[in-house]
């Protein structure tokens, strides 16, 4: 099963709302409305995962004050969960950043999301109490270039 990425605009902002709001979990939480839509697409790389042409979720990051590649979010519909595809968009991002030190950050509970970034070279480096202020912990993870 192959996917594709294609890099959005602002004007796309809606589309990446309704994919990511589809794609809630208790473990992600969406942005809310259009000005933080636009301006988070504007301010990085936003791609939507497309499987046979039909977008299935969402990932994208953004360089941070010390020059990391951030990934801001992976996101993938609940019906396409369990096939790898979020793998396979991570690493496609993933060989295209080579040589770049990328980072992220995500749920200690989140099993899936957590083994598909050790497996694709990504180190633990700190937990972060309340890193979003929702009162939840998250791990902080680095990839050396």
């Amino acid at each position: 099963m192959k996917i594709d990425l294609k890099k959005v605009k602002s004007e796309d902002w809606k589309l990446i709302e309704d994919l990511e709001k589809k794609s809630h979990s208790p473990l992600f939480s969406p942005l809310s409305g259009e000005n933080e839509y636009r301006k988070h697409i504007e301010e990085g790389e936003s791609y939507i995962i497309l499987k046979d042409k039909t977008p299935i979720g969402t990932v994208s990051y953004k360089e941070n004050e010390t020059g990391v590649l951030f990934f801001r979010g992976v996101t993938v519909l609940p019906e396409y969960r369990n096939q790898g595809l979020a793998k396979q968009a991570m690493n496609i991002l993933v060989n295209q950043l080579k040589g770049q030190k990328l980072g992220l950050v995500t749920h200690p509970h989140n099993i899936p999301a957590l083994l598909i970034y050790l497996r694709l070279g990504f180190v633990i480096k700190e937990w972060k109490e309340n890193y979003f202020g929702d009162g939840e912990p998250r791990l902080y993870l680095e990839k050396s270039p």
